[in-house]
């Protein structure tokens, strides 16, 4: 069985139950009258609450796949920059209306179920209706525990595309916006690699990458048959174009192609030797 089939499993056995106790509630709706707090509305209410939830994700997930190829629906509430306005709309909702609610909704709802327990127990039509509360508000919880951690797991991934973002701006010249460019604008976290989001030391900082050195090349060989290119695009190195130079190793590179390198990984492309030395941090 496929993950997407587990999932549509899930959703019909979670909207059967609903449905069931929503019947269960219609039923038994003279006897939770005289409660001391209406805690049969708060359910009804609460499972809407449910089902809206996931109808949204759903939805959204569904908009951002088709307007993404490479995005995964999963994650639909991971990313803070869908394109498409429906994903948007559906995330918006969630974080901002969706997700309040329900949570201001349950904390009521766990006042009003102790008020009952506590002064009018008799009302409610059998003990298996008390213990199912509880066991309902053990579940909204832990709900909103989970789209808690997803929130704050979305709010660290798009801190990070920022920060990837304004470390390209600093390095995005002329030359880099002419041979690949605009790259200072990213679509999402997916983009970013295991080096971005690594420590400092796994990168160099835009500070460290401007102080390498750089000059207005000839031909610079990188082959027996004294071919002129760049080894990251394999262009021809035209003569007045600037390339810069590790100093380690002695590797020349367009200055547009080895900067947008070193944003990612410390280390020449060619031999891997680390632009630091292991020892102090400082060039090799």
């Amino acid at each position: 069985m496929t993950h997407n089939q587990n999932l549509g499993m899930n959703d019909a056995v979670l909207l059967a139950s609903l449905l069931y106790s929503c019947f269960d509630l219609s039923w038994e709706w003279d006897n939770f009258s005289t409660c001391a707090k209406p805690i049969h509305q708060w359910l009804l209410v609460s499972y809407a609450c449910v089902i809206t939830f996931r109808l949204t994700h759903l939805l959204g997930s569904r908009a951002a796949s088709l307007g993404s190829s490479d995005r995964a629906a999963g994650e639909f509430l991971l990313d803070l920059r869908h394109k498409g306005a429906v994903p948007r709309a559906m995330l918006t909702f969630t974080w901002a209306a969706a997700l309040p609610f329900f949570a201001f909704l349950t904390v009521l709802g766990t006042a009003w179920l102790w008020e009952v327990v506590r002064d009018t127990p008799q009302c409610v039509p059998s003990s298996t209706h008390l213990w199912f509360s509880g066991f309902w508000l053990i579940l909204c919880y832990l709900w909103i525990t989970i789209h808690a951690v997803l929130g704050v797991v979305a709010f660290v991934l798009e801190r990070r595309v920022r920060r990837a973002e304004g470390d390209l701006r600093e390095i995005e010249d002329d030359d880099v916006r002419q041979r690949w460019g605009q790259v200072s604008h990213l679509s999402g976290y997916e983009v970013l690699t295991e080096a971005v989001t690594a420590s400092d030391r796994g990168r160099l900082t835009p500070a460290e990458i401007k102080a390498l050195p750089c000059e207005v090349a000839g031909c610079f060989r990188t082959t027996k048959a004294d071919q002129c290119e760049c080894p990251i695009c394999i262009m021809e190195v035209e003569p007045g174009e600037m390339v810069r130079y590790l100093p380690g190793c002695g590797h020349r590179f367009h200055k547009s192609c080895i900067d947008l390198w070193l944003l990612r990984r410390a280390d020449c492309p060619l031999c891997k030797q680390s632009v630091f030395s292991s020892k102090d941090g400082q060039w090799v």
